[in-house]
This record gives C-alpha cells, structure tokens and sequence, in this order.
C-alpha cells in the first residue's frame, strides 16, 4: 500500500475513512505474538474481534552504567530448563531436558564437524535435488511439522513421510521463497480438548471414521480419489506454497466422511462433464455430504472451526459451478458457506486456527478467488472478509505465492471499487477519484515490485497475417500465471470504471476510443496467459473471466471467434459451464447460432 502523505490523511485502498500506520504494533496484538498491521486508530484484528486497540510504548534499552550498590542474583552455572507444556499436561515425566541456553538460532546449522550446512543445501543433499532458496530450520524445530495445527489435528492422522521436501516444492526450483522463516505459530488447543460436552462427541462421531478408510473397497472409488489428485487438486493449489489440497487433503479424508465424499463427487462430475463416465454418481455423492452436514448446521461454534470441513465445502463450490451446466442456475450455497467460514476464522477465537500455512488458511485464498469469479460474473463486490492477518496488501520482498495472493486481494479491492462504494456516490466524486488513484498507483507499483521470477521465459506477439490473435506468454509455474492475469484483470476494471473520464463532448469520444483499444490489448494478454499456461486450469477460468466482462469490446470477427474458443474449449476440457457466456457474447456480436456448431 503507497505510505501516507504527510498533511492530509490518506485513505487505504480497501477501507473508509483514512487510516495511518503506526510505527508499531498494537498491545493486544504483540500479546499474543501476531503480526498486527498497525492501522489507526484501530488495526484490523482488533476491528474484527471488536476490542480496544491500544499502542504499546516503544522500549529502549538504558546502556548508562549501574551502580556500585546494585546487588546481583546468584545463579548456578548449569541449568535446567523444562518444558512447561508438559506440565500442564501432567506429562512432567515425559519432558525432555535442555541443558544449556541459546539467544538466537542462526541462519545456519552445524553438521558436527565445524561446517555449517544451510536448510537447503540438507533439502539439496537429502532429495538430490537443485539448491534453492528455503526457509531456514531452527534447531528447537527441526522435528516439528511445519503446518500450523488446527483444532482438528489431534485426531487426524499426519503422516509426514507421505509428503517429502522434493513433493512439497512447487515443480519449477526457482520459485523465490522466504530467505527467514516466520515465528512459530503458537500451538492450538485439539477439537477434542476443547469439546468434552456429549453433543460434541455425538457431532464428532457423525464426520470422522474411528479407523482410516484405507484401503478402500472399491475400485470404482479409488479411481475417483486418484483423480481428484493427479487432475483437479491443482486447481485449488495454484497460489498455494503447501500444496494443501494435494498433499493435506487425502490423507485427511480417510478419516473426514464429508471430505471424502466431496472429492468424490467432485470427480465423478468432472468426469461426467468431459467423458461418458455415469452422471448419476456425482448425485449420489454429494447426497451422503447433505446427509452428515444438513442436521449439524445448527452446531455452527463447533463445525465452523473445522478446517476439514471448510475445505470439503470449497471442493463442493467447484461441484456446485460444475452443476450450473445442469441445473442452469447457480445457488451460490457453498459460497455462502465459505463466507461464514472466513467470518467465522478471522474474528474471535476462530482467528486461532485460520493461520498462514494451515489448510483453514489454503482454504481462504481458493474461496477468495471462487467469490472474485462469481462477482466479476454477477457484477457484484466481493462479500468475503478482507480484513485479517492473511491477507497482505504489502509491496515488500516475498515469495512468489504471497506476490500472487497480493495481486489476487488488490483485484479484489478493485470490485469493490467498481461495483461497491466507488461508484455509488456514497463517497461523493473527489472521494471516488481518490479511491481510484490509489488503486491505480498499487496496480502499477504492483508490476515494478515484483521479483525476476515473474518475467515470462518466453513471450511474442501475435501475428495478424498468420491468423494469430493472441500473444504467447510462457511462465515457468503456476502462481506467476495467474498472479499477472489477476493484476491484469485488475487493471482492466480500473481502466473500464476510471472517474476522470470526460462524460460528453468530442473529448468522450476520443477517450472511449482510446480505452477500448487498451481493453481489447489487455483481454488478449490474459487469453495468451491462459492459452499458453493450459497446465494449470484455473488460468483457462481467469481468460474467461475477462472475455465475459469485456469480449463485448471486441469488433473483429477473428477476434471474437478466437475469444468464442477458449469459451468453448474451457468448457469441454475443464467442466467450466461457459454456455451461458457465450450466448451474451454471440447476442452481442451479432453472431448467427451456425458459428457455434
């Protein structure tokens, strides 16, 4: 976010009035060890949680000499320190003992033979894989697991040889990731430590098996998993640095009842819709999810904080939109969900488990990008909680997922502009004008922040004469595909809602034309993304996305058939229902019902 201006105070690009940002965090924040983002008068997790924000007071050490009166504690020279977890647990026995103190853990560790090793060259030599940048283990957890733990952990198996580093990475090495690791988030109190009461453990009984469902018994339903997670799950993964929905999700599901029937009905209508695979069995699927969620929606306090079930419910929103091409309606149920499941996660004690790293957390970015899909699609704001400790409106360095995410919130913002406050009048014209610069500024600030790993490998214009429409663009991974297509998207709304823009006299003319042009340009920039990044899916969906809001500009008929075929192929190949796009855009172009078949 551009830094204030000194004089007159500066309105954030998502929030009314303005705000300023503190040199330093809030008191109830730095209590609890989180990261505030220190808005004033009041931060965003205070707001969430409707608390007092109070400032802390800056502490600064006195290096002035003591006096010679000053007395000193005597303490032994060997020490003893114990974990005081185990203590609480009454498991004081079972303690282990550190002998010995050290301040800080260095960005490196010793092998034992006065060499010090990086974490990744230990990845490098134990994977025999190329050296990357990785995050830096401290010695005190070098046997954790790396995910944060959620409510639910504790009776869910977490097999940590199923995923290995190598399977954990992104395909492409050279992704950038965080040179420092974060602070470890604090432990979370287990589902079952924090729901003794008899309807909890009858709830409890309802969603997790005792015994994991492996193997299972059909053969049928073995083929359905598997190709949820070698097709579909990298749908969900595509900005995620964990790979959540990949290497979280199934073993997870053995226990889950609704985790795994979801991923089956999701299969089984992907299959439906792209082969000659049983339509029915979709149905049947998703019907044993109904059974076990409908008669616990009235236990919200406990099935909110769910993580497995949050992330049942957005691989039942993906089933959902595939289900419109049947029904022809959209119900939107399962978004409506998600959004509960955000409010829930990023306000009282909720906030304790929606963390970065935890599958609650993989599960926001997917939902975001689902609402982002449904309101560019509806003309409508996003209606998704955009003010929480994961979402990051920075312009610092990052890693290439977080570079990703951002751009994914500033596209966000930008409908809210569009299709919210910004437009409405609520905020008057100046207000609006200045709403729009500063998203504007972001947009652009956005593209000269971003690391070299986002420059395409490969990148050429189309060529008229050949029949070519849109532009190659190569990119090495996913993230930075649909990272570029967001901002673009972005950039596309600001452009098409921009206040300045003259309203009558030949200057109107003149700037329409002007703008249309810019449209037309960056529409076939994200076609060109999504058709030469078909790896990843969820870049097919964006290019659509951006044809359904503004194809219309388009005059050309070659334009408009090439733009009429990634609807068509998006469809056939990925279950997107885009029949109801392509008739507003043929009705539209003037286009008769014989360039369809």
């Amino acid at each position: 976010m551009p830094s204030p201006k000194t004089g007159s105070p500066k309105k954030s690009p998502t929030s009314r009035p303005a705000n300023f940002i503190a040199p330093l965090g809030c008191q109830n924040c730095r209590d609890q060890h989180l990261k505030c983002d220190r808005v004033v008068p009041i931060c965003g997790r205070c707001a969430s949680n409707n608390k007092e924000c109070t400032r802390g007071y800056k502490f600064r050490i006195n290096n002035g000499p003591f006096s010679r009166k000053q007395k000193w504690i005597k303490i032994p020279r060997r020490l003893r320190f114990i974990d005081e977890t185990c203590v609480a647990s009454g498991e004081l026995d079972e303690c282990p003992i550190v002998e010995g103190f050290q301040d800080d853990w260095p960005d490196s560790h010793s092998d034992g033979s006065g060499t010090f090793q990086t974490a990744a060259t230990i990845m490098t030599e134990a994977t025999g894989s190329l050296p990357v940048q990785a995050y830096p283990t401290p010695p005190e957890a070098s046997a954790m697991h790396a995910r944060a733990h959620s409510p639910t952990d504790r009776f869910i198996p977490h097999d940590d040889h199923l995923v290995s580093p190598s399977r954990a990475l992104p395909p492409f090495q050279s992704i950038a990731v965080p040179e420092v690791m974060p602070p470890l988030l604090p432990m979370v109190p287990s589902f079952e430590m924090e729901t003794e009461d008899p309807e909890a453990r009858a709830l409890r009984s309802k969603l997790y098996r005792d015994e994991d469902a492996w193997p299972l018994q059909s053969k049928e339903e073995a083929m359905l998993f598997r190709h949820y997670i070698q097709n579909l799950s990298i749908w969900l993964d595509v900005c995620d640095l964990c790979q959540s929905f990949e290497t979280v999700v199934p073993p997870r599901a053995g226990r889950c009842k609704v985790l795994l029937n979801a991923i089956f009905a999701l299969s089984a209508k992907h299959l439906a819709h792209t082969t000659n695979y049983d339509p029915y069995a979709s149905d049947r699927y998703h019907q044993e999810c109904l059974t076990v969620l409908i008669p616990i929606l009235a236990h919200e306090h406990h099935t909110l904080s769910d993580e497995n079930l949050f992330a049942a419910t957005i691989i039942l929103r993906v089933w959902e939109e595939m289900e419109v091409k049947a029904s022809g309606v959209d119900a939107h149920s399962y978004l409506l969900g998600i959004k509960a499941f955000v409010h829930h996660g990023t306000g009282g004690d909720g906030s304790r488990y929606m963390m970065p790293g935890s599958l609650s957390g993989a599960a926001f970015w997917v939902g975001l990008r689902q609402e982002i899909y449904s309101a560019v699609m509806n003309q409508e704001p996003v209606r998704i909680n955009l003010v929480h400790s994961l979402v990051d409106r920075g312009l610092l360095p990052t890693d290439d997922f977080s570079w990703a995410n951002r751009a994914v919130v500033h596209c966000a913002d930008v409908l809210n502009f569009c299709f919210g406050d910004g437009t409405q009048g609520a905020m008057g014209r100046a207000g609006g004008i200045e709403w729009w610069g500063e998203l504007e500024e972001y947009n652009r600030r956005w593209t000269e922040s971003l690391p070299s790993s986002f420059t395409p490998i490969y990148q050429r214009e189309s060529e008229r004469e050949k029949g070519e429409v849109f532009p190659e663009i190569w990119y090495q991974s996913a993230c930075h595909a649909l990272g570029v297509q967001h901002h673009l998207l972005a950039e596309l709304f600001l452009v098409s809602f921009d206040p300045k823009l003259p309203r009558m006299g030949a200057q109107r003319k003149e700037a329409t034309k002007r703008i249309n042009e810019r449209i037309q340009t960056v529409v076939k920039k994200v076609c060109g993304i999504g058709l030469c990044n078909r790896y990843t899916p969820p870049s097919m969906f964006t290019a659509c996305m951006a044809i359904a809001a503004f194809g219309d500009q388009f005059q050309d008929r070659q334009d408009q058939e090439a733009c009429l075929d990634i609807l068509k192929r998006t469809e056939k190949d990925h279950a997107r229902p885009t029949e109801a796009v392509q008739q507003q855009m043929m009705k539209s172009w003037d286009m008769s019902d014989e360039v369809r078949s």
